[in-house]
């Protein structure tokens, strides 16, 4: 084989013959590419005929994918129309049911939506409590309401706290609008100071015992935790002592509403809360569905709890109510999400919270009439055994007894405080007429006093309009002044050591008790000191010794039978308390607290007793018969004592007592005597005429020794022309009354018969005359220096026949007393002396009125015509001092005089009589003259 010069094998012969061969079998190039042609234009016809086919296919799957599409969509808006109508039409027929059953369950503003134009009307505020709450409402506008308040309570979670605790405002204004008044109080514990509550602040300033103040401390909240636990407590014993295991079956039994549900707010759970708080919580929270309590929990887990509070012990005893974004669901109602409602305008909230307050002003408790409380008229004045007792209200369908005893335990005196207004002397009232009908006036006295402006004890004792009185009452202070009461503490300090005495001659007996009933064993004394406060207010000596008086009252006084009422609005304050209030209320185991401040309720019941503060209505009162010891408050309503029903009852009593008593030792404070009063208790002596009554429990007028000899007379000093008549009038009265014959008067008139005394003047001629009296009247200025030459003349020459009275009113109006007259070379004053000073030795006495000593002591000289008897009505203190001596103080007052006879050591302080009114004059006759 040759190798080319490229390299590549050049061919054998073999292979030259082998390439002519196929050089002569192979077609021509001509036919070989016409038969390439031929194929390629049968290829591309086949691919064109199938592709026309696949297209065809194609286009026949899309049109039946589209029908098919346009078939499904067709179904769907057939089958979704169908069931939108159907829902639509079951949404239309349930729609009217869903709100009916909402407005059931949560009536009134409970379920109305916050932007409902009846936010703004009152007619619904106080509809009634609500069983569920509203949340919000479905697409529909169907409000979601959920039960709350006979629930434990809702445990509150939000995606934002915000929402929260709106929807808890929310609830708090809903609740708060459609209570009924004191039927709902809301507590709130706001730790972070959101000030979410502020939206009820209306209401706290006006009415915080429905919704105080929100909290924002530990200790703030253990108060309020603490006084939840005593409520509940309290209403588990009454529910088990009624039969009830829930709180709206008692409240439906006994129609109360003092006992409100009581709703708690804690937002921003567990932050500020304690282990104290969280022990609380727990066992309030375990319970509170049964009791009335509930508790709105705003749950925030970002908030770090203390180490030893568990959240989820307190968690796991609420409702779930979950705000996700602007929904709200609850777990009482599982797959119905609601649509969170708006926030309240502030105004519409404080419009609401204003008529709320408006309706709680109005608010009354349901009434116990005072008959309901008053035994059988058959048992009526049972004898006294070991104890008095009576009825003064109900605790739901148990009475309320007061029993005042002196072992087994000793339970002698009762302290009873309340705010003004609360129904304090409506309970004094009922307890006074209540023991009244149970014991007889032999076995049970009474001593009333009042120390303020009232006049509810006014009708307890005689008047003119009316013969009846309570017959059990001994002494009646009527507006009584501090002196008389000093001088009835004193007069039952003396009562104490009489009743010793007694008990020592039945051999050395400890207890009223021990003694058998008879005429040896003393009456039980009930003493009532209203506002009795105000005997010790006074920084002076009356206050000291009143305070000694007390303390020893209340601390014998339960052996001796003696118990004490101790009445009061506050006691803060007063000084003598403050160092002898332990000694005084030691002694007293009664505490009766009407509604008042949470200080002075501690200063009533005891420290730490703040249950009267929680009080809501007039009436209401909180019993306590331990020292006020917080576990045994007893939560009463008082019995109402209408007015004609306690007249009717005295008339009764009256009747029924006879005249086996006597009308009561009756004292009204700045109001004269009565004439008539001391006249049908007293028979006037010879020689010793009235000058009106003492400041003291003795019904014996003030007495002056008037005899027919040198220095007899009275000279009364000071101005007031109405008690300086009444003054002259006793003297006058009783000197007649007591006569053997009847003396003669002579009336100067130096007042120029002024208007203002025209009446009592007259009356008192008219009964002058009545008892048979010569009544001579000199009215004219001009006439009464004359008249008193005459006398004076007439006294000279010995010629004054039988007892002679000058009565002489207002002599220091008589002009020209000290001049000298026409025809005479002395002046009236000069006779007017020799008439004071020498007529007593012929029976000639004078009783006169000077408005100053300094007039008294022109007209008849230095040593006032030797009259040792003076009476002073208000008149400067100097003037005073001069006559009964520099250490005297003496404040002039209405209706008050200071006697001075220069017998006693001291000055007496007298309450003058009252002039005569002529419809008196036949009845004082007819007293003085039997």
């Amino acid at each position: 084989m040759t190798e080319k010069p490229d390299g590549e094998s050049a061919p054998g012969p073999a292979s030259a013959r082998e390439s002519e061969a196929a050089r002569q079998n192979d077609p021509a190039p001509e036919l070989l590419e016409a038969r390439i042609r031929g194929l390629q234009h049968a290829l591309g016809q086949l691919l064109e005929h199938a592709r026309r086919l696949t297209q065809g296919e194609h286009q026949r799957a899309v049109q039946q994918h589209r029908q098919l599409q346009e078939q499904t969509a067709i179904a769907r808006r057939e089958s979704r129309a169908q069931v939108d109508a159907k829902t639509a039409e079951a949404l239309t027929e349930a729609e009217p049911a869903a709100r009916l059953l909402a407005h059931r369950l949560a009536p009134g503003l409970a379920s109305i939506p916050p932007n409902d134009a009846r936010w703004r009307s009152r007619q619904l505020v106080g509809a009634g409590a609500p069983p569920y709450i509203r949340v919000g409402e479905l697409d529909g506008g169907v409000p979601v309401a959920v039960p709350l308040l006979r629930t434990n309570g809702w445990k509150v979670t939000a995606d934002r706290n915000e929402s929260a605790r709106r929807l808890l405002q929310s609830v708090a204004l809903r609740l708060v609008a459609a209570a009924e008044p004191f039927r709902l109080r809301i507590d709130a514990f706001d730790p972070k100071l959101t000030g979410t509550m502020g939206l009820l602040g209306h209401l706290t300033t006006k009415y915080p015992q429905l919704v105080p103040r929100a909290t924002h401390t530990a200790e703030q909240l253990h108060s309020v935790l603490s006084g939840l636990v005593d409520v509940s407590s309290l209403r588990a014993s009454r529910q088990a002592q009624l039969g009830h295991k829930r709180f709206e079956d008692l409240i439906r039994e006994t129609g109360r509403v003092t006992d409100p549900y009581r709703l708690v707010v804690l937002f921003d759970y567990p932050s500020g809360i304690d282990q104290l708080a969280q022990r609380d919580l727990l066992r309030l929270a375990a319970t509170a569905g049964e009791r009335g309590i509930c508790f709105l929990v705003h749950h925030d887990p970002s908030s770090p709890a203390e180490s030893d509070v568990d959240t989820k012990q307190l968690l796991d005893l609420l409702d779930a109510v979950v705000v996700t974004g602007d929904r709200v669901e609850a777990a009482t109602l599982p797959g119905v999400p609601a649509k969170l409602d708006p926030a309240f305008d502030a105004n519409v909230a404080a419009g609401i919270c204003d008529v709320v307050a408006e309706l709680a002003e109005i608010a009354v408790l349901p009434t116990i009439d005072f008959d309901r409380t008053l035994p059988d008229r058959s048992t009526w004045w049972q004898p006294v055994t070991d104890e008095i007792g009576t009825v003064i209200g109900y605790d739901d369908r148990t009475p309320a007894l007061v029993r005042l005893r002196s072992g087994n335990p000793a339970l002698p005196h009762v302290l009873v405080g309340g705010a003004v207004g609360q129904g304090k002397s409506n309970l004094l009232l009922v307890l006074i007429h209540g023991l009244a009908a149970r014991y007889d006036p032999v076995d049970l006295q009474m001593y009333l006093l009042d120390f303020k402006h009232g006049v509810e004890f006014s009708a307890l004792g005689p008047a003119g309009e009316r013969e009846h009185w309570l017959p059990h009452v001994r002494v009646l202070g009527i507006h009584s002044d501090r002196a008389f009461g000093l001088a009835v503490l004193r007069h039952l300090s003396d009562e104490l050591a009489r009743r010793s005495e007694i008990f020592k001659s039945h051999g050395n007996v400890a207890d009223i008790a021990e003694l058998a009933p008879g005429p040896d064993r003393p009456p039980r004394i009930l003493v009532v000191l209203d506002e009795f406060q105000v005997l010790l207010e006074d920084d002076d000596e009356l206050a000291d010794e009143a305070a000694k008086l007390l303390e020893r009252l209340v601390r014998l006084g339960r052996a001796y039978g003696v118990h004490v009422v101790l009445a009061t609005q506050t006691i803060e304050g007063v000084k003598r308390l403050s160092t002898r209030r332990d000694s005084i209320f030691g002694q007293v185991p009664y505490r009766i607290a009407l509604k008042t401040t949470p200080a002075d309720s501690q200063a009533i019941l005891r420290s730490g007793n703040t249950a009267a503060a929680e009080l809501q209505f007039r009436g209401e009162a909180v019993l306590n018969a331990n020292f006020g010891s917080p576990d045994d408050n007893q939560h009463v309503l008082v019995s109402f004592a209408d007015k004609s029903v306690l007249d009717d009852l005295r008339r009764e009593l009256w009747q029924r007592a006879g005249t086996a008593v006597h009308p009561p030792r009756v004292f009204h404070l700045a109001e004269p005597a009565r004439l008539t009063d001391t006249a049908a208790a007293v028979k006037p002596e010879l020689g010793r005429p009235w000058t009106g009554l003492p400041i003291a429990v003795t019904e014996e007028p003030v007495q002056v020794e008037v005899r027919p000899e040198p220095g007899a007379g009275v000279l009364v000093l000071g101005d007031g022309p109405a008690d300086a008549l009444g003054v002259l009038s006793g003297l006058a009265l009783s000197t007649a009354g007591a006569a053997v014959e009847p003396p003669r008067f002579i009336f100067m008139d130096g007042t120029d018969s002024s208007p203002a005394v025209a009446d009592g003047k007259g009356a008192l001629i008219h009964a002058l005359r009545s008892l048979g009296c010569d009544v001579e009247t000199i009215d004219k200025h001009d006439e009464i220096a004359p008249r008193l030459f005459t006398l004076r003349n007439a006294l000279r020459d010995g010629q004054v026949s039988g007892q002679t009275y000058l009565l002489g009113f207002g002599f220091h109006g008589v002009p020209r007393m000290q001049l000298h007259a026409e025809g005479f070379f002395e002046s009236p004053a000069n006779a007017l002396q020799d008439i004071v000073r020498d007529g007593p030795a012929q029976g000639l006495i004078t009783f006169g009125w000077w408005n100053r000593l300094h007039v008294c002591t022109e007209h008849l000289g230095y040593g006032r015509a030797n009259v040792a008897t003076h009476l002073f009505l208000r008149h400067p203190q100097d003037g005073v001092r001069a006559v009964c001596g520099p250490l005297v103080r003496w404040a002039s007052e209405p209706h008050r005089g200071l006697l001075w006879d220069g017998l006693h050591p001291e000055a007496q302080v007298v309450v003058p009589f009252a002039a005569l009114r002529s419809d008196e004059v036949e009845r004082a006759v007819e007293l003085v003259r039997r």
